[in-house]
Parts: structure tokens; sequence; C-alpha cells
């Protein structure tokens, strides 16, 4: 079975710019261009593509536009500070280097990586093709199925929890695939910032999904459920938690009109990485050659 490599860049990247963070005072001094989060990380994503064979290779990242969940809410990650600078001056150097390495970039006004991830990833899935999805985005195990798994980092590349169907319920609460989106409508996501029901935590959010299967299920049931503050919590934020359901959806079909083979790991341009190499003075690189 042929297999894909899907990889959340943004993800990757944030954490390659703030494992080195440290590093950013020898740029400064020595007035040169920000270069450790793309050299942090075309190491990792070179690993990444060694440790197994992948005959598509597929790395999204956020556009800088807002994307369709700004627009419906201003609330949405109004939380997050901003990139940092010396990050941004990075991105497009980063973009260009993923590409030399062998992998598809996709950059797209509106969407954001994630909805990226998920639309081709099932439409790898469509054509029987396996998909292994990288990032440190717990929003992502929405996407395991018995194709698909989520790579989750926890430090590095080398030390990942992989989720897939087998494992799924037992390293995730009890919880499905398709029930992540519903713990994050009841829970909210202080990190995206989404809302959830307020006076619902992660316990009740849970013990909740799995007596009812849904949060459709859980409202049509509603007069069944026995405190009666877990009932007027969710009577009164009804509309914010199926609108936090909605945010927390990740869009899967976006590729549906592409030909898979747009998808394809392409030959390492080693003259181009070269080229990066010796222009910024990168020369621990040069073993990837």
């Amino acid at each position: 079975m042929s297999k894909a490599i899907v990889i959340d860049g943004n993800s990757l990247m944030f954490r390659a710019f703030y494992a080195t963070y440290s590093q950013l005072e020898y740029y400064k001094q020595n007035n040169i261009p920000y270069t450790n989060a793309l050299r942090t990380m075309t190491i990792m994503l070179n690993n990444l593509l060694n440790e197994e064979k992948y005959d598509y290779a597929i790395i999204a990242f956020d556009h800088k536009e807002k994307s369709f969940r700004h627009k419906q809410s201003e609330e949405y990650k109004s939380n997050r500070k901003k990139t940092p600078e010396e990050l941004i001056e990075q991105i497009q150097l980063i973009q260009d280097m993923s590409k030399y390495l062998g992998f598809n970039v996709y950059c797209i006004p509106g969407l954001e990586a994630d909805d990226i991830v998920g639309s081709v990833s099932n439409i790898l899935n469509k054509n029987n093709i396996e998909v292994n999805i990288f990032s440190s985005d717990k929003d992502m195990l929405q996407l395991v199925n018995k194709l698909t798994s989520v790579h989750l980092f926890k430090s590095g590349v080398k030390d990942v929890i992989i989720n897939n169907l087998d494992n799924f319920k037992n390293i995730n609460d009890g919880l499905l695939p398709n029930q992540i989106v519903d713990y994050k409508s009841l829970a909210g996501d202080n990190s995206d910032n989404i809302a959830g029901v307020k006076g619902i935590g992660k316990k009740t959010a849970i013990d909740l999904i799995l007596e009812y299967s849904s949060l459709e299920k859980i409202y049509e049931n509603i007069d069944s459920i026995k405190s009666n503050k877990i009932k007027e919590n969710l009577v009164r934020d009804k509309e914010q938690a199926f609108f936090s359901k909605k945010l927390a959806t990740i869009l899967t079909n976006e590729f549906n009109d592409k030909n898979i083979n747009e998808f394809l790991l392409r030959p390492k341009d080693n003259q181009s990485i070269l080229s990066i190499i010796e222009k910024y003075d990168l020369n621990s690189l040069r073993k990837i050659l």
C-alpha cells in the first residue's frame, strides 16, 4: 500500500523556532539573518522523510491572511501572541527548503494548515493511501481513521505519540476520533479561544459524550440528564456549543478536485538546497545532501 507523510508545517516551524530561541541573541549581535528555525526545521523534515518510505509528501502552512474562522468569530485565536518578527523573516525560506527537500507546499488564503491537512488526507484515503500526519496540535486527532494515524510531537521529532484506531480510546479518555470535536464543543479550547459551554469542564464533557455519544444526542436527550446544574449550563449555552463545534471542525473536502499525483514526493533538489546553505552559511546542513 502507498503511504503519505502530511505535516502541519506551522506546528513544526514554531517548535523549531522556540527550541532554538536562545540562539537569537547571536544573530542580533552579529547582524546576520535569522536562520535558527530554518536550520532546525530542515533537519527535522529530513529526519522524518528518512524514517519511512513515502510515496507522497505534503506540508501545510497557515496563510498570513485571516482564515474563514476569524471572519465567523472575532474571538477565535485572539488570545495568541503575534508571530515573532525573527520567525516571520524565515517563513519563506522554510517553505522553499521544504519544497527542495521533496514536499509539496500548501499555503492557501482563507484556510488554516489544519484544513489543508484534513483535505489532503481525505482525498488520499479515498484513493486507499495510508497517511501519517505529524503535528503537535491535538485538533488533528479528529482525522484518525483506519488509514490515517496522527503522530503528536512531545519533544523534537523522535519523541511522538502515535494515535491510530487501535489505541485511540485507550490514550484519549475513551473517546473516538469523531468525538474529539464534540468534546471541544462542550469543554472549549483555551488555546484557540473556543468558548464551549461555560461551567462544563473536561471530566463532565467526557462523561456526557461517553453516555450520549455526540453533542447532538446530548441535546436530544437533555431531559434525561440528572444534574440540574449541568442541564442549565447546556440549555443556556446551546447556541455557543454548536458554534464551537463549527469552529473546531477541520475541513476535509477542499481538495476533492485535485489529482493525487500532485501530492507525489518530489526528487530532492540538492542544487537549490546547496545555494541556501552557502548563502546563509548553514554548513551543518551539508550532511542532508
